[in-house]
């Protein structure tokens, strides 16, 4: 997919940063699990000498969108052999700030070997999406995790991040919901979506730019009951679709159509 090659693109000029930047071995703090915090780590513990990684994941488990996306395939990439700017086409927000990624740092042909050379195959489909031929996530996950391990990289699930100041020396003091405290040389903020990585890079100095929507769930669990509208269509998909998206309004009998497309 477009954001795990970006998620790659970007991981891997943010570690080429820390190596020109630290001579002496850091430890450097990734805050996120999932795919650019998991890749990040990776990138991190292998260009920095000595260097001590560690992945602060605030859930039980890293990974937990790798493992349900492409309805549990994981469409890892989009083809490889269109060019990058075909690729880009399908991103239309923030396509020019990843332009410089796949042409400087990490191509989608990257990706691709860095996955193949790991020891799978990958196939293309019509669609030009691209699935590990086991068609199962756990197969980019597993390549995932045995590539941190083998990189050294240490993974701790359950440290929710409070807090992070940085002092006059430049390392990083973070502090943990149970109010344990530790010093990094460096971090990486890898929580994507998530509000309180927002706050956490607010809190660094960074500027937030209001996110807007743009992959989301709807809550249809009654649905998907027997008898439900949905029932039955789970994992089903078509090449065009009309969706009308209607919510009551408080005091009125009709719904008010918020988007059909």
């Amino acid at each position: 997919s477009v954001t795990l090659v970006a998620a790659m693109s970007t991981s891997a000029s943010t570690s080429a940063r820390i190596r020109m930047s630290r001579a002496s071995p850091c430890r450097v703090a990734v805050i996120g699990g999932g795919a650019s915090g998991i890749f990040s780590s990776i990138q991190a513990a292998c260009q920095i000498p000595h260097g001590n990684v560690v992945v602060l994941e605030s859930g039980p488990k890293t990974l937990g969108k790798v493992k349900i996306s492409g309805g549990g395939r994981c469409n890892v990439l989009h083809d490889t052999s269109k060019p990058p700017e075909e690729i880009l086409q399908g991103y239309p927000r923030g396509s020019r700030e990843l332009k410089g990624l796949y042409h400087k740092h990490f191509t989608p042909q990257d990706a691709r070997k860095w996955f193949t050379s790991r020891g799978f195959t990958l196939k293309t489909e019509e669609d030009g999406r691209m699935f590990p031929t086991t068609d199962s996530s756990q197969t980019i996950i597993n390549t995932l995790l045995q590539a941190a391990e083998d990189a050294g990289v240490h993974i701790q699930p359950k440290q929710k991040v409070q807090t992070i100041t940085k002092d006059d020396q430049g390392k990083f003091l973070i502090e943990f919901r149970d109010e344990s405290k530790h010093v990094f040389d460096a971090v990486i903020l890898a929580t994507g979506s998530n509000v309180a990585g927002h706050h956490l890079a607010k809190s660094l100095g960074h500027k937030i730019v209001s996110p807007v929507p743009s992959l989301f769930t709807l809550n249809a669990k009654h649905q998907i009951k027997e008898g439900g509208m949905f029932h039955g269509l789970s994992g089903l998909s078509v090449p065009s679709a009309e969706l009308t998206f209607k919510v009551p309004i408080e005091g009125k009998k009709k719904k008010r159509v918020l988007q059909q497309s």
